[in-house]
C-alpha cells in the first residue's frame, strides 16, 4: 500500500485526486472546471481565514436564531475539554482484576455455545447482574443520554488475546452499551482503522489529521485500542453543545447558515449517502441541540456530483468555525492499547490528531457503530438513524 503523508491544505486536492473520484456525469465541464467543483472547499480547515474573520466581525443589531433553536444548550453534556481533562473521575473507569476475571469468564462462556460474534448480547456473553462491573457497562449508555456524552474504560490486557478473542470481548462488552449494532457502509461489523505498511517500502508513515466531525446517521461510536502509533494519533473530543453556546453567543450567523436546509453534499446522487437539504444541527427536546455533521461529503472525499457547486463562502466558513471551536474546547485524549472510547455519536464532535507509525509502533482501532435508541431525534431523522443495519462480517485484519 502506498504511504499516505500529511501534506499542507494547498497541495490536498492533488492528493485525493489519487482516489481515482469517479463524477456522475460524463463529459459536461472542463478538466479545470470539474476540479473546482469538486476540490473548492478543501478537507483541511484555514486557520488564518477564521481567526481574520472573527477579528473583523461586527455583531449586528438585529441577530436572531433561527427559529426552535436555544438561546443556550443546558445540559451535562456541554463541558470544556481543557477543564476535564484534569478531572478524570468523571470520564475515566479503570477495569479491576475482578472485572477482568469476570470478561474472561463471560468470554468462555460464549466459546463454549459454539455460535457467532453475530449472536453475542448479554445471555450469551453474560455478566452478572449483581457486580460492580455489570454496573459500570450498563451505566456507560446512562452516561452518554444524561452525562458527558462519553466514557474511556481502561485496563484490559489485551496483548496475549487472540484477535478473536479482542473483537468478541469488544462486542461483548458492547452488547451492554447498546443491543443493536449498526454496519459499516462495508455491511462489515467492525472496522479496523490503521495504516498498513504491507507492500510499503517504507518503516513509517503520516496519517494526516481528522477534523472535528460526526459518524452519520448512529448513535453510538465505539472504539477498542489494540495497537498506538510511534507518535500522534490523539483522540480529540467536543462537546457540540459548548461549541453551538459559543455560536449562540458570539457568532448567530453561523448557527444560522448551519440550520439552513439547502446544504448539498458532493456524493453522486446513486450514493447511498447522497443528501440535499438536511441541517447540520438540529434543536431537540428541551434546550437540546444535536449535530449530524461531516466535512467529507462537502469536500468530495470519496466521489463527487460535478453539478453539486462548490461551497458558499458562508457555508464554508461555517465548516470551520465547527472545526476550530470544537478544538478550542477539545479534550485530547491519549488512547493507550486496551483502552475502550464510547461517544454520543450527535451530542460529541470527535477528531484525531496527525500520528507516526513505525515498524515497532503502529496505531490500530476497531470501531463499532451502535444504535441508541435513548437518544431524542427530530422526526425527520427518526427513520433513517432508527433502519436495522446490522452487518454479518467480522474481520479479523484491515486487509480481510
Amino acid at each position: 500500500m502506498t504511504a499516505i503523508v500529511a501534506t499542507p491544505p494547498a497541495a490536498l486536492h492533488d492528493t485525493f485526486q489519487a482516489l481515482n473520484i469517479k463524477p456522475a456525469h460524463n463529459d459536461v465541464y472542463d478538466a479545470e472546471e470539474k476540479k473546482r467543483r469538486i476540490f473548492d472547499t478543501p478537507y483541511a480547515p484555514n486557520l488564518k481565514w477564521w481567526t481574520t474573520n472573527q477579528a473583523e466581525y461586527v455583531k449586528p443589531s438585529q441577530d436572531p436564531l433561527p427559529e426552535g433553536y436555544p438561546d443556550q444548550v443546558v445540559s451535562n453534556s456541554v463541558w470544556d475539554g481543557k477543564v476535564l481533562i484534569n478531572q478524570p473521575e468523571k470520564w475515566l473507569y479503570q477495569f479491576t482484576d475482578d472485572d477482568i476475571k469476570l470478561i474472561n469468564k463471560a468470554y468462555d462462556h460464549f466459546q463454549s455455545l459454539s455460535i457467532t460474534n453475530n449472536e453475542i448480547d448479554r445471555t450469551t456473553f453474560p455478566i452478572p447482574t449483581e457486580t460492580n462491573l455489570h454496573d459500570v457497562l450498563t451505566g456507560v449508555t446512562h452516561e452518554l443520554n444524561h452525562g458527558l456524552g462519553f466514557r474511556v474504560l481502561r485496563g484490559l490486557p489485551v496483548d496475549p488475546w487472540t484477535r478473536s478473542k479482542q473483537i468478541s470481548v469488544f462486542a461483548g462488552i458492547s452488547a451492554y452499551v447498546s443491543p443493536r449494532r449498526i454496519a459499516s457502509p462495508s455491511g462489515d461489523n467492525i472496522t479496523h482503522l490503521r495504516w498498513v505498511l504491507v507492500s510499503c517500502k517504507c518503516t513509517k508513515l503520516t496519517g494526516i489529521i481528522a477534523v472535528f466531525h460526526n459518524d452519520g446517521s448512529l448513535g453510538i461510536i465505539s472504539l477498542f485500542t489494540l495497537g498506538v502509533a510511534e507518535t500522534g494519533g490523539l483522540s480529540q473530543l467536543a462537546s457540540v453543545g459548548q461549541t453551538y453556546n459559543e455560536f449562540a453567543r458570539d457568532r448567530r450567523d453561523i448557527v444560522r447558515e448551519l440550520a439552513k436546509t439547502d446544504w448539498k453534499n458532493k456524493y453522486p446522487p446513486e450514493a447511498d449517502n447522497y443528501c440535499i437539504g438536511r441541517r447540520l444541527i438540529h434543536p431537540v427536546g428541551d434546550k437540546q441541540v444535536i449535530s449530524v455533521y461531516s466535512r467529507r461529503p462537502y469536500f468530495g472525499f470519496y466521489g463527487a456530483d460535478e453539478d453539486v457547486e462548490p461551497l458558499t463562502r458562508e457555508k464554508h466558513l461555517a465548516l470551520d468555525a465547527i472545526h476550530f471551536t470544537a478544538e478550542k474546547y477539545s479534550i485530547d485524549l491519549d488512547l493507550e492499547t486496551g483502552h475502550l472510547e464510547y461517544v454520543n455519536n450527535v451530542t460529541v464532535y470527535h477528531a484525531r490528531t496527525a500520528s507516526e507509525d513505525s515498524e515497532k509502533n503502529q496505531r490500530h482501532l476497531i470501531r463499532l457503530w451502535l444504535d441508541n435508541e435513548e437518544q431524542a431525534l427530530p422526526d425527520n431523522l427518526v427513520d433513517e438513524f432508527r433502519a436495522p443495519r446490522e452487518g454479518q462480517r467480522w474481520p479479523q485484519e484491515a486487509w480481510d
